[in-house]
């Protein structure tokens, strides 16, 4: 059985993406920004310079080793959301306390896995050429 999409990312010029969600079910107008890294998404998560903003990131596969105690960059996560292409939820680094989604779901962050994130990615930075 194939599971229906329960989250979109809707983009100020109209195009959507959809996906499934992660983290918080609530609704956020944020600002878009990229992100190529492919390891730091709990040091990205956390990083106070993307408050109110949802990262897009560009490497496919994020959440495989979850959320350790120690790495966070401030004490209060405060990021708009998280879009992924894929979101693993069982994370295997012994140092995990937690899921992201349960961190997400914790501070109110809303997620969106299932979207091609490098489409996005290339659409929207065509501009800068």
């Amino acid at each position: 059985m194939i599971k229906k999409f329960d989250r979109k990312l809707i983009l100020s010029d109209g195009s959507e993406y959809c996906g499934y969600g992660f983290g918080s079910k609530l609704e956020k107008v944020t600002e878009i920004v990229f992100n190529t890294s492919p390891v730091g998404y709990q040091e990205i998560l956390s990083d106070p310079s993307y408050t109110y903003q949802t990262v897009v990131m560009a490497y496919p596969l994020i959440g495989n080793y979850g959320m350790a105690e120690d790495d966070f960059e401030t004490d209060i996560p405060s990021i708009g959301g998280l879009a992924v292409r894929d979101y693993n939820d069982q994370p295997s680094n012994f140092r995990s306390k937690y899921s992201l989604s349960e961190i997400m779901e914790k501070y109110k962050i809303p997620g969106i896995y299932g979207i091609d994130t490098r489409k996005l990615v290339r659409s929207r930075c065509h501009e800068c050429d």
